[in-house]
């Protein structure tokens, strides 16, 4: 199992973009079955392994220069840079580039009354409750799980 965690606060902000953006980018999937993305982080790994919202209009780095690259948020040790982004096939990551659509709407938890949080709830009450990372467990190139922490990589 491979552990990506990403600073929690800059994902949230990434997702609150995401949720409030007029139109969303379908994964391969949606498109294929006509289905409109009800909003969504996107997962990628190519040069490194990222997130970044699924929100159109995008967001941008500057968001006064329409030519600025997206913000994009790193899973802490594999940016472009580092070594261990181009040793992702010997990794439960894989080698092969892709984008992953984390819903924001779905179920993800249910809070401590019994009521059911979706991923972006979840995220704000971590966020409130000083949680720094989300946190995504890559069991196989088919599987993985998304989990909140307190803690950062150790």
């Amino acid at each position: 199992m491979t552990t990506l965690y990403f600073d929690l606060p800059a994902v949230l902000r990434l997702a609150e973009h995401a949720a409030a953006a007029p139109e969303h980018s379908q994964s391969f999937t949606e498109h294929e079955d006509g289905i409109t993305c009800p909003g969504a982080l996107v997962w990628v790994a190519d040069a490194g392994v990222y997130l970044m919202s699924g929100g159109e209009p995008g967001l941008r780095v500057d968001p006064a220069d329409p030519h600025s690259s997206y913000e994009v948020v790193y899973a802490d040790g594999w940016t472009a840079d580092d070594a261990t982004s181009h040793d992702r096939y010997r990794t439960a990551i894989g080698g092969d580039d892709f984008a992953e659509h984390l819903h924001l709407h779905d179920v993800y938890s249910r809070s401590r009354d019994g009521r059911q949080l979706t991923l972006l709830q979840a995220m704000r009450v971590a966020a409130v409750r000083g949680y720094r990372a989300l946190l995504i467990d890559v069991h196989d190139e088919d599987t993985y799980t998304i989990g909140l922490s307190r803690s950062g990589p150790q």
